[in-house]
């Protein structure tokens, strides 16, 4: 497996990682604004669910937006003046 293609996967680890924590820290904040008292158990593990879904969809566009930013920023690199422009690692 090639350096780039583990360095993806890293990328898609950690952006899943922090979609999933996001969620369950955003459901933490739900616990404790929603009173008990409206809180039903059902409430409360579909709302666990759901925040969990939406993390894994965050970090899912975290990573498509950190990759896209990746692949565009050798365009805007400048390259140096009598130099060849540097192999592209494989």
């Amino acid at each position: 497996m090639s350096r780039r293609m583990v360095g993806v996967l890293l990328l898609l680890a950690g952006a899943e990682a922090l979609g999933v924590w996001s969620g369950h820290w955003f459901f933490g904040i739900f616990q404790r604004v929603v009173p008990a008292a409206v809180l039903t158990d059902f409430n409360r593990s579909t709302a666990h669910g759901y925040f969990l879904w939406r993390g894994l969809l965050l970090g899912i566009g975290l990573f498509l937006w950190t990759l896209l930013a990746v692949l565009v920023a050798p365009l805007f690199r400048k390259p140096s003046a009598g130099s060849a422009p540097p192999p592209r690692p494989e």
